[in-house]
């Protein structure tokens, strides 16, 4: 009898020992799995360290962000004085292939007229396909893969292409949300067109937006799952195909942006930008 009280009593005493060191190791599961969760790229870590701030204050994709902005800067003022006509660099043939591409895609969405918008639409493709080219290297994730960043790039192009159409057109360019169906009785149908039109464009900041980041957060996840996968054997084309995604989502970014732009610019000059290109088109048909 004794021995059985003594191992009713030092056994509880184990289960219970035993029940709460289950616990513990729970509980320090999920604080390890929450620090994984929350864990941030070194640059970042250093950065927070530095300035004393967190991810709530200063969030990761505005830090990749900034440093996006100045990379642009540096790359493109190192890049004005190597700048050779004979021996192009590489990174010169890059950045003359990003603005060859851009004039082209003004050139066949707008024309002559549209090359107004180069300096807008220049370094917002420059910013866009180095945010999105960081996100091949380590130490840094692509912003663009972060609505807060994608999102202020949408209501930015928004505010700069609705500004373009009141300053060409002044009021006028409300007419252009009606259809054209200004006069007499359509004017009706023309007002039901304007409300459709403009709840249609202030949804257009949120698409943009939307649209560049998912499109990178999944290219990101799809690169890590195959990079599981593939790491050993085709680390080099994985690099290639998620290059050619950042320089295929920038310049669709940049289309958008030109597709809202030609709305904004008054009708006869665009045909008269049209009409000029296709008479050089002509001449240099003939020549």
């Amino acid at each position: 009898m004794w021995l059985l009280a003594f191992i009713q009593e030092h056994g509880g005493k184990a289960v219970e020992h035993a029940g709460k060191a289950a616990e513990h190791a729970a509980e320090a599961g999920k604080a390890a799995e929450h620090g994984a969760e929350h864990a941030h790229p070194w640059l970042v870590e250093q950065v927070y360290h530095l300035t004393g701030l967190n991810d709530h204050s200063l969030p990761p994709s505005l830090i990749f962000a900034i440093i996006s902005f100045f990379l642009c800067i540096i790359i493109l003022r190192a890049m004005v004085g190597r700048l050779s006509v004979d021996k192009p660099s590489y990174a010169q043939q890059m950045i003359e292939i990003v603005v060859l591409q851009v004039k082209g895609m003004i050139e066949q969405g707008i024309g002559s007229y549209g090359f107004k918008y180069m300096s807008y639409l220049l370094p917002l493709a420059f910013f866009i396909l180095i945010s999105n080219l960081m996100g091949l290297c380590p130490l840094f994730e692509p912003p663009t893969n972060s609505f807060s960043v994608t999102l202020p790039l949408g209501v930015m192009t928004f505010l700069y292409y609705m500004f373009m159409g009141f300053w060409q057109q002044g009021f006028g360019y409300l007419k252009h949300f009606m259809g054209g169906l200004d006069k007499g009785f359509l004017a009706l149908i023309g007002v039901l067109i304007f409300v459709v039109e403009v709840f249609s464009n202030c949804l257009r900041p949120l698409t943009l937006g939307f649209r560049l980041m998912i499109n990178l957060f999944a290219d990101e996840k799809v690169a890590e799952g195959f990079g599981q996968m593939l790491s050993i054997v085709l680390p080099s084309v994985l690099m290639v195909l998620a290059a050619f995604v950042c320089f295929v989502q920038t310049f669709v970014f940049i289309q958008l942006a030109i597709v809202y732009l030609a709305e904004t610019i008054p009708h006869h000059d665009h045909e008269e930008g049209h009409d000029h290109d296709h008479g050089h088109g002509d001449e240099a048909h003939a020549h």
